[in-house]
């Protein structure tokens, strides 16, 4: 875990690095964090919805492109409590976002690219817990979504590839609602 974390940190410094360099001037600063709650509803009827949150550091590599790195982590419960019980999964991505304008209203489309890690699920059949770790997986979300000065709507949809075969429906939609810090106009 720790590991995971310094890659990340690592990540995200090299990135600022890189885009300090390529954005210095523009109608908008160039870094900005964006940071929320989520609330994700899977695809499949094994599990119930959940809540989570993410921060996401960005950079505008020009006025409407932004680039990034997200850390996400969502909380889907079971939705047969008695049989079922599912831990967090947490999402290590790379972001792209499109936005349409320059207004304070600001449409926006992109996609996120990373690593899910699923957690694991425990299932308790006549008092007796079997434990299966379902591990790393690759996924994308594409997403659409709107920021009106610093409050961001995003509805996005987390395909994760790779799944086993026996709990594959982890794929969910998530609405979220957030705000950022920086990012706005010069």
């Amino acid at each position: 875990m720790i590991k995971k974390i310094l890659s990340f940190i690592t990540i995200c410094t090299l990135f600022i690095g890189i885009a300090q360099a390529q954005y210095s001037y523009g109608s908008f600063r160039s870094f900005r964090i964006d940071m929320g709650a989520s609330y994700a509803n899977p695809s499949g009827d094994e599990l119930d919805a959940g809540i989570g949150f993410y921060v996401n550091p960005k950079f505008h590599m020009n006025d409407n492109l932004l680039l990034g790195v997200k850390y996400e982590t969502t909380a889907i419960g079971a939705a047969n409590d008695d049989f079922l019980d599912v831990s967090k999964i947490v999402c290590y991505a790379s972001t792209i976002d499109y936005y349409v304008s320059t207004n304070n209203l600001r449409p926006f489309a992109g996609v996120d690219i990373g690593i899910y890690e699923l957690g694991s699920i425990s299932n308790t059949i006549m008092n007796n817990t079997v434990e299966i770790e379902l591990g790393s997986k690759f996924g994308i979300a594409p997403k659409v979504g709107v920021s009106i000065g610093h409050l961001d709507l995003t509805l996005q949809y987390n395909m994760i590839f790779d799944q086993n075969e026996r709990f594959n429906d982890f794929n969910h939609t998530s609405v979220k609602l957030g705000f950022h810090f920086g990012g706005g106009k010069n």
